[in-house]
């Protein structure tokens, strides 16, 4: 692995020195393509740095040396978001201080604040991206969720035994968000590209990524995708008197997911893993007994254990640091005591490490995000931007009620996507009130 190391190595230094603008762009894109297994083992850094965090840390400290030099020290326009972002990360700091106070392990509070730290790359988002890649940003995105979904399916060949019929192994890594979001992209250029080659490109894309998003079997993800899809049929019908030929859209749309599932049926029978049974079996436990299933009845411990914080600290939590112990069943059937420092679910997790307050904060955000989005597909009449906003509404209406049952907006490397696509739309937002060409 030696010779990829230097290939990244060099990739890397290419993208830092490049332009601002590059940069975020590659860290972006890395942060998405690298499994978390490969990092760990190969690109660790003392100190417990993560690679991702090496490149966030160098580009700030490049970005601010590039700020210093240029003589105006004004660090540029002010957007809609800068107060609701900058009011959260003051919430964490508060937290952080919390935790200290209430005796919360160190350790602990280091692994959980570094990620929602990672917002303050809104800030040079908005203050040194070249709004004019917006789209690009877009194409970059799909292309690193088309690798994920190729890697997904290769390690899923590669574990199962295909000799064995209906044999299925689950593939479960952090990267698995992309599908849905790549899944929503897509649809998007469906309707709103009116370029044929990247509408193709983008079906292409399609069959590793739908496939793969099939062969997770995560109710969750699918539950996002069908939201942001919604969503889009929403948008579609609210502006049919602005768009030409709404009900074909609206076919479109429809179509996305029957095609998902019709490649999944085909992957299964080319191999034959058992994919469908897997997954009639997991949509049958929720309903029928989800007690047998242990992801579910160990989730909804964790959930009450959580609550019980959330309640002796309602106002402002028990700050960053802390923890949930409960008692579950592992795969096994074994019972096991779990301590853990988040739970699956964006919005306990946030309560109880930063009470109602952060989760008031936290949901500022991404409602004025959304709404900010709506807003400007309203009123541009640049198709990419139209593009870009109604991509943003459907993904984050998406990864809002997916952070119902995950806590992935606040706890992995791909805020860094979350946050790039964030304060490009609130660039965007400037430029259009400017009446500048994105």
């Amino acid at each position: 692995w030696i010779p990829v190391v230097v290939v990244i190595a060099l990739i890397s230094t290419v993208a830092l020195f490049g332009s601002p603008t590059l940069a975020l762009l590659y860290l972006s894109w890395i942060s998405v393509i690298l499994t978390t297994q490969f990092s760990d083992d190969y690109l660790r850094l003392p100190l417990n740095f993560t690679f991702y965090e090496a490149l966030f840390m160098m580009i700030a400290t490049l970005v601010f040396l590039s700020w210093m030099q240029m003589g105006n020290l004004s660090w540029g326009r002010s957007t809609r978001l800068d107060r609701p972002v900058l009011v959260f990360l003051v919430a964490v700091g508060f937290s952080v201080a919390l935790g200290l106070y209430y005796g919360q392990s160190t350790s602990q509070m280091l692994r959980d604040v570094r990620f929602p730290l990672y917002y303050a790359l809104f800030f040079l988002v908005t203050g040194f991206f070249d709004v004019r890649k917006s789209f690009t940003f877009l194409l970059l995105i799909l292309g690193a969720a088309a690798v994920v979904g190729v890697e997904y399916l290769v390690e899923l060949v590669q574990t199962v035994n295909l000799s064995f019929e209906g044999a299925f192994y689950r593939v479960a890594r952090i990267e698995g968000l992309m599908m849905p979001i790549g899944t929503l992209l897509i649809a998007t250029i469906f309707i709103y590209d009116t370029s044929f080659f990247r509408q193709f490109l983008s079906g292409l894309a399609l069959v590793p990524i739908g496939v793969a998003l099939m062969v997770t079997v995560g109710r969750g993800m699918w539950i996002a995708t069908l939201t942001g899809l919604l969503c889009l049929i929403g948008l579609v019908y609210i502006r049919r008197n602005q768009d030409p030929k709404p009900m074909k859209r609206v076919l479109i749309l429809v179509l996305v997911p029957f095609f998902v599932l019709l490649m999944g049926n085909v992957f299964q029978r080319i191999t034959g893993i058992g994919v469908g049974e897997t997954a009639t079996r997991r949509l049958v436990r929720v309903v029928d007994n989800y007690e047998q299933d242990h992801s579910i009845s160990g989730r909804l411990q964790s959930y009450a254990a959580a609550l019980e914080k959330v309640i002796q600290r309602p106002l402002f939590g028990g700050g960053h640091g802390e923890t949930v112990t409960y008692v579950a069943n592992d795969e096994n059937g074994v019972l096991t005591v779990m301590t853990l420092g988040a739970v699956d679910s964006t919005y306990l997790t946030i309560m109880m490490r930063m009470g109602i307050v952060g989760l008031i904060a936290f949901l500022w955000i991404y409602v004025r995000s959304i709404r900010m989005a709506y807003g400007l597909l309203g009123r541009t009449n640049q198709s990419r931007v139209r593009l870009f906003c109604a991509a943003f509404v459907a993904v984050y209406s998406a990864m809002l009620v997916y952070g119902i049952a995950d806590a992935t907006l606040i706890g992995n490397r791909l805020i860094f996507v979350h946050v790039t696509f964030m304060g490009i739309l609130a660039r965007l937002d400037i430029e259009e009130a400017d009446g500048v060409s994105a």
